[in-house]
């Protein structure tokens, strides 16, 4: 859910986790995607291109 844009909070109501940091710590795995499209909005923000 998170990779695919679902909010942490409504993804730890839907996984019935007490917290977000439950679901971050346990479902928020970093892949190589998700740090291209980290830097693309980076750059995006920063005016570079």
């Amino acid at each position: 859910m998170l990779r695919e844009g679902v909010h942490p909070k409504v993804a730890a109501e839907i996984l019935g986790h007490a917290t977000i940091t439950m679901t971050l710590d346990r479902y928020s795995h970093v892949t190589p995607d998700m740090q291209r499209e980290a830097a693309c909005r980076m750059d995006s923000v920063l005016g570079s291109e």
